[in-house]
């Protein structure tokens, strides 16, 4: 199970002292009816290739090179190109945010993945955004991507709202985005992973496919219902038969044994069906027509 850490050094980073602000002091509306509060306000660690648009509270855009945290890191701290980035950011460090250290000097606040309290993170071409460098994610069926083009988005609460419906659609080009790279016969699915923890993933159902197994199930219960119903009429019939030969066990028992070939003919039907039953729903049989299980979607 991966385990995300918080690392609150990633709040500063490499910290930078910059020149305390002068004569500035907390509005003292504290934020009633939009006005300015007395919430910390940090300061971001702006890179040289790094364009942003920043407010008070910690909001900010970022355009810039693929960088997850520091000026260090992702695929932007290297010598690459085709890296672009947009990192959308609300609450930088979250509700550790800070405008100054203990000595009252300013210091400049990098990205952190634990932190920062909602971002959408927009990536040309990241190293592994499932990995702890990003997003610290389970690997899941689908498994690590490397140097791919990613979205993440990480919040508290996350609402995906469709008004007239939401597609989940994967593999729908042939090429991949960061290198152009031929995926078209790699098909993947989607991973439903509560609680980040894939050790007990599996695959979702089919909901058509797993109605025909039962269906077909129930019948099949049907039949072997009927034959032993049979069989214990037979059985009753006989031992009544023989206590009284011309009553009517005796008749019922020359009844039954006109219906023994077509009974004898459905045991063997049934066994039939049974054996057809296991190769049409069977996941052992990769050519399964009712395998009610995703060959591509989990979930735990």
């Amino acid at each position: 199970m991966a385990k995300g850490e918080t690392r609150p050094p990633a709040l500063v980073g490499e910290q930078k002292k910059l020149k305390r602000s002068q004569g500035t002091t907390p509005s003292d509306t504290k934020g009633i009816n939009h006005t300015n509060s007395n919430g910390a306000s940090p300061t971001y660690n702006i890179a040289e290739s790094e364009n942003v648009i920043q407010s008070k509270e910690g909001s900010i855009i970022i355009l810039g090179r693929d960088r997850p945290g520091s000026i260090t890191s992702g695929t932007g701290a290297g010598p690459n190109t085709n890296v672009s980035c947009i990192d959308i950011i609300a609450g930088l460090s979250g509700p550790l945010k800070r405008e100054t250290n203990n000595k009252g000097d300013r210091v400049a606040t990098n990205k952190s993945m634990e932190l920062d309290s909602a971002r959408i993170y927009i990536t040309e071409r990241a190293k592994d955004i499932d990995s702890k460098e990003y997003f610290n994610l389970a690997r899941g069926n689908v498994g690590y991507l490397t140097n791919r083009s990613a979205i993440a988005i990480k919040a508290d609460s996350v609402r995906v709202i469709g008004r007239e419906g939401i597609k989940l659609v994967t593999s729908s080009d042939t090429r991949n985005g960061a290198s152009g790279l031929f995926i078209g016969d790699n098909v993947q699915g989607v991973d439903i992973i509560a609680g980040n923890d894939d050790s007990d993933l599996q695959p979702m159902v089919k909901g058509d496919d797993l109605a025909k197994v039962l269906d077909s199930l129930l019948e099949l219960i049907q039949d072997v219902h009927s034959s032993v119903s049979f069989q214990t009429e037979m059985q009753l019939a006989t031992i009544g038969s023989l206590s009284d030969p011309t009553g009517a066990n005796a008749a019922k028992l020359t009844s039954l044994m006109t219906r023994l070939p077509a009974e004898v003919s459905n045991l063997a039907c049934q066994e039939r069906n049974f054996a057809f039953h296991k190769m049409n729903y069977s996941d052992k049989n990769p050519f399964a027509k009712y395998n009610f299980r995703s060959k591509y979607n989990h979930v735990n």
